[in-house]
């Protein structure tokens, strides 16, 4: 297993890993202990409403798919029981859409699996880290302390650097899903990781769907100023390039982003 050596933020904090792979639960369980948290496991999804109602936990990570119950089902019938619960679904690629209703309703956040375990702390932490700011503890010295514990161990990701707001995490087209937040492009049910100018770049010509968008109006929205048009083709050419080859099957045949000779280039999905 991959070391970690920072401990928790959050020490003591109460966490179920609710899941019915024993693999996922073992490597989860150890990981957790080893950082300072206190972790619990349920084998279903029935047993984890069972123990959401008899216990308090601090956050959940919640598999939608399992035994008896699915996660979406047991999200909704946890609500009343855990009103501060932090709840993190984990899913897999196909099972993208049920995430981003679990995110609509009250999930805090999801997960794919498999994740490394990095990325698992980091999204752990950060819930940890909403909790708190919902409790609101009244020793003002803790917050500080925990604050900066949050910020030394969260590791960077492309996905903090995006346009992303609390009412528009997700744009979506038929074949394509992005996810600002996280920096991912889903189609065909593979997640692909785009880079901050690549996701600025896609994000610019859906939200201008059906457009036109020339060379210097792109250009400038990365640069964030005027450029010549020189300018705009040195800018776009190798992100463009790559973003092209990351979401079309075929870029020679692209299905989303269209190149319109003289003019620029058109989100429409074909």
């Amino acid at each position: 297993m991959e070391e970690f050596t920072t401990p928790t933020a959050f020490p003591g904090a109460r966490i179920l890993v609710a899941d019915d792979e024993p693999g996922i639960r073992r490597t989860l369980l150890d990981l957790f202990r080893r950082v300072g948290y206190r972790p619990a496991e349920a084998t279903s999804g029935t047993e984890a409403l069972q123990k959401i109602r008899s216990e308090p936990f601090d956050l959940v990570l919640l598999d939608l798919n399992m035994p008896g119950m699915s996660g979406t089902t047991v999200l909704a019938e946890a609500r009343p029981y855990a009103p501060d619960t932090v709840f993190i679904i984990l899913t897999g690629y196909a099972t993208l859409d049920s995430a981003i209703i679990a995110l609509r309703h009250w999930a805090y956040d999801y997960l794919f699996k498999p994740s490394s375990l990095r990325e698992i702390l980091r999204v752990v932490e950060n819930g940890l880290a909403a909790r708190q700011q919902r409790t609101l503890p009244s020793d003002p010295v803790t917050l500080l302390e925990r604050a900066l514990a949050t910020l030394k161990s969260a590791p960077t990701d492309v996905g903090d650097a995006t346009e992303a707001t609390s009412t528009e995490r997700f744009l979506r087209a038929p074949g394509i899903t992005v996810d600002l937040q996280k920096g991912l492009a889903m189609v065909a049910n593979n997640a692909v990781s785009l880079t901050p100018t690549e996701l600025k770049i896609l994000v610019y010509l859906m939200r201008r769907s059906g457009e036109v968008v020339s060379l210097r109006e792109l250009g400038a929205h990365l640069q964030g100023g005027e450029v010549t048009l020189y300018e705009a083709r040195d800018l776009l050419r190798a992100p463009l390039h790559r973003l092209r080859h990351k979401i079309e099957v075929d870029p020679n045949h692209p299905r989303f982003i269209h190149t319109v000779r003289g003019r620029g280039y058109v989100f429409e999905v074909r």
